[in-house]
C-alpha cells in the first residue's frame, strides 16, 4: 500500500500514517519470506532514510557471493523487479547491491519478451531508469493512467483520490507559474539584458522537481526566481561584462547597497537591484512568518558566489591555466550548490536556526 501511494503521488496526504508504519517495518524481527516482500521492504526503508541492512539478502546468494538461480520462484516477476530498483539504493562498498542489479536486470530482460503488455511497459520504463530517479508528478501520471488498464490492482476510490489530487496539483502549479509570469515580465531582465538566458520555465520546472507537494507553493517560486538570477548573474560575468565592469559589480555585490550604485552601468544597476530585492523579499518573508532574519545569510552566499564567478571571469580574460583539480572544485561551487541551499531552507524549513545557515554556508 505504501508503494502505491507513493508512486501515485498521494503520499503526502498520509505521511505520518506511513512513517509509523515504516518504524514497525523496520522493527520487525525477522525479514519476510519471498524476494518480492524482502526487495520492497528494503527498498521502502532506504527510500525513507531508514537504515536497513544488505544483509537481508543473504538468504538469496549462495558461497560464492551470487544469488541464487533457484531462489527466484518461477513467475515473480515483481521480486526481481523491486530487487532491481532496491539495488540503486546501495552504498558504496555494498557488493551484493551490485550483484542485485547484475542478476536481476538479466533475469528481467529475459522475462520481458514472454509477460504481459502491462508488466512489460513497467519492466521497460524500470530498466530505463529507476521510479525514484524520475520526477515524482511525471511518475505517478504514468501510474494513474496505468493502474487505469489493469483491473483490480488498485482500489478505486484510491484511483480517484489519485486522479483529483493530481488535477490540484496541476492547478496549485498553474498558479505559481502564472505568477511568476508576471514577477518576470515586470522585472524586465530578458528586455534589458538581452544576452542573458531566459530561462524562467525551465527554473521552475527545476524547482517543480525538487519541491513538488502544494503546500510548498512559496518555496517553488523563490527557488525558481532564485535560479532565474543565478543564470543572469553567471552570464554578466561569463558573456557580456568587462573585466573593469565585472570587478565594479562584485564591488557592489560585498557593499550591499543599493544607494551606491552610480559607478555601475545600467545594465549592472538593474540586476544588481533584482538580487537585491528578491533577497530582501525572502528576508522579510521569514521575519513575519517565522521570526527570523535569514538576510546576514543570503547576502554572504550571494558575495561569496560573485566572488567565485570574478575569480573564474579573471582567469580566462587572462588565459591562465588551472589544475583539473582546481577546474572541478570551481565547477561544482559555480551551480550555486549554497545559495540553492540557503534559499530552500529559509524558504521550507518550519523553524531556522544561525547553526544550520552556518553550516550550509561551510
Amino acid at each position: 500500500m505504501i508503494d502505491t501511494l507513493r508512486r501515485l503521488g498521494v503520499d503526502y496526504h498520509f505521511e505520518p500514517e506511513i512513517q509509523n508504519a515504516l518504524r514497525f517495518v523496520a522493527a520487525a524481527a525477522a525479514p519476510p519470506n519471498g524476494l518480492h516482500a524482502c526487495a520492497l521492504r528494503f527498498r521502502l526503508l532506504r527510500q525513507s532514510g531508514i537504515w536497513i541492512s544488505p544483509d537481508v539478502f543473504d538468504g538469496f546468494i549462495d558461497e560464492d557471493g551470487k544469488f541464487k538461480e533457484e531462489m527466484i520462484i518461477s513467475g515473480d516477476v515483481r521480486g526481481l523487479l523491486n530487487l532491481y530498483e532496491a539495488s540503486y539504493l546501495g552504498f558504496p562498498g555494498e557488493s551484493v547491491m551490485d550483484e542485485a542489479r547484475s542478476f536481476a536486470r538479466s533475469h528481467l530482460l529475459k522475462i520481458y519478451n514472454t509477460t504481459d503488455q502491462a508488466m512489460a511497459k513497467q519492466l521497460a520504463r524500470a530498466l530505463e531508469l529507476p521510479s525514484h530517479w524520475r520526477i515524482r508528478r511525471s511518475e505517478a501520471r504514468w501510474h494513474i493512467e496505468q493502474y487505469k488498464d489493469i483491473e483490480g490492482i488498485v482500489d478505486p476510490s484510491l484511483l480517484e483520490l489519485a486522479v483529483l489530487d493530481f488535477n490540484m496539483v496541476q492547478l496549485v502549479y498553474q498558479t505559481d507559474l502564472k505568477e511568476l509570469n508576471r514577477w518576470w515580465k515586470e522585472l524586465g531582465l530578458p528586455e534589458k539584458l538581452e544576452f542573458a538566458r531566459d530561462r524562467l520555465n525551465e527554473s521552475f520546472q527545476w524547482a517543480v522537481s525538487l519541491i513538488q507537494e502544494p503546500q510548498f507553493s512559496y518555496c517553488r517560486k523563490i527557488m525558481s526566481k532564485l535560479v532565474c538570477l543565478v543564470n543572469v548573474v553567471d552570464d554578466v560575468y561569463d558573456v557580456y561584462g568587462s573585466m573593469d565592469e565585472l570587478q565594479r559589480f562584485t564591488a557592489a555585490i560585498l557593499r550591499w547597497n543599493a544607494e551606491e550604485l552610480d559607478e555601475l552601468p545600467e545594465y549592472m544597476q538593474i540586476c544588481f537591484m533584482a538580487v537585491y530585492n528578491t533577497a530582501n523579499e525572502l528576508a522579510y518573508y521569514t521575519i513575519k512568518q517565522k521570526g527570523f532574519n535569514c538576510l546576514p545569510y543570503i547576502k554572504q552566499a550571494w558575495q561569496e558566489q560573485c566572488r567565485l564567478y570574478l575569480e573564474e571571469a579573471t582567469t580566462f580574460h587572462n588565459g591562465l591555466d588551472q589544475t583539473f583539480e582546481k577546474y572541478l572544485d570551481h565547477g561544482w561551487k559555480s551551480v550555486a550548490p549554497s545559495i540553492v541551499l540557503i534559499h530552500t531552507y529559509a524558504a521550507s524549513a518550519e523553524t531556522l536556526s544561525n547553526e544550520a545557515f552556518i553550516y550550509v554556508l561551510g
